[in-house]
């Protein structure tokens, strides 16, 4: 898992999916504040929770490195002359090609994506999502310096209504303002 300091991520949860959208949008046209992750936790009526941010799960890793595997080998039996074979020869051996690099391709992916997960921890998610209440959103985000980064950020959500603007503690409990 990469290496993240947890008192960098800050949560503001919004009435609204709409109204966390258009603050998000504004917090990355300013350019005073650096993004570098953003996470949208909220939970369904059923208590199911969802989950919105840029990790790449192992089996999509698999998918993306197994058709790019197998393209990649079929376009190399091609450059290696696979067509002058005679008959269906061509058509096998494009085939196996492509078939031996997804195979390839899916191991590979799969385990680079395992690796190099640049998601929230599923604990922090987890204890979030339980003070999350259903239709009303959290944003999740990673910045630079958040101490300093911190009124900023609560000055320009102001107008976004943002309910509560926390820092995220480690275990995923959120250091409420006192």
């Amino acid at each position: 898992m990469a290496q993240q300091n947890l008192n960098e991520i800050l949560v503001a949860i919004f009435p609204s999916r709409k109204t966390l959208v258009r603050a998000l949008e504004h917090l990355n046209a300013l350019e005073s504040i650096d993004i570098r992750r953003a996470a949208i936790v909220a939970k369904a009526t059923d208590g199911e929770t969802i989950i919105l941010d840029d990790d790449l799960s192992a089996d999509e890793g698999g998918i993306a490195g197994g058709t790019l595997g197998a393209a990649m080998a079929a376009f190399g039996m091609v450059q290696l002359g696979a067509l002058a074979l005679p008959g269906i020869g061509a058509v096998i051996a494009i085939g196996g090609g492509a078939l031996v690099g997804g195979l390839l391709g899916q191991i590979t992916g799969r385990f680079a994506a395992t690796l190099l997960d640049f998601g929230f921890r599923n604990e922090q998610v987890e204890n979030l999502s339980n003070e999350l209440t259903a239709g009303h959103p959290a944003l999740v985000i990673e910045v630079d310096n958040l101490q300093k980064m911190l009124e900023l950020i609560k000055a320009e959500l102001k107008d976004y209504q943002a309910e509560l603007i926390a820092p995220m503690h480690r275990t995923g409990r959120l250091q409420k303002p006192t």
